[in-house]
């Protein structure tokens, strides 16, 4: 396998950048964005997929106009020593979409996504607060987003 280091050059950037913003963006208009030939920008994604860099392709959704509309974070602290065991339970729960391994307050960071404060509840109390190795738990529920990307913009550090 190629270390990514290899693989990271300022096209490649370009073409990360590109699909950040659009992942439906065929080849061809990539190509013509950065100057280079369609076939050029999929080999460099196949690469890219190799090295492990994209690790996958998917969509960006609105969660308020689908219904889940209530956000917010969870900061958990475990019994020493059970982080892998934790961190496996909850990533079961479908509505815990990230957790976050801290060093501070707390020993772990959930965001969590639901459809009413009933339901926030429901995955609060049923789901989380019942699993084993779970010392204390505290939930910060967000009133309004301003921002939520999921990738920093690329930039070569040599440009």
């Amino acid at each position: 396998m190629t270390a990514s280091h290899d693989v990271i050059d300022e096209i490649n950037l370009k073409i990360i950048n590109i699909l950040n913003n659009d992942s439906s963006l065929p080849f061809v208009e990539i190509a013509k964005q950065i100057g280079i030939s369609d076939a050029t920008v999929h080999i460099r994604v196949r690469r890219l997929l190799a090295a492990g860099i994209i690790k996958k392709f998917t969509i960006a959704m609105d969660n308020n106009k689908l219904g889940y509309d209530h956000l917010a974070f969870m900061g958990i602290n475990i019994e020493p020593g059970t982080a892998d065991e934790v961190t496996n339970s909850l990533s079961t729960i479908e509505e815990v979409l990230e957790i976050h391994e801290m060093h501070g307050r707390f020993d772990l960071l959930l965001k969590i996504r639901a459809k009413n404060l009933e339901e926030m509840r429901d995955i609060v109390v049923n789901k989380i607060r019942k699993l084993p190795r779970i010392i204390e738990t505290e939930l910060m529920t967000a009133l309004k987003t301003r921002k939520e990307d999921h990738m920093v913009p690329m930039m070569d550090p040599d440009l």
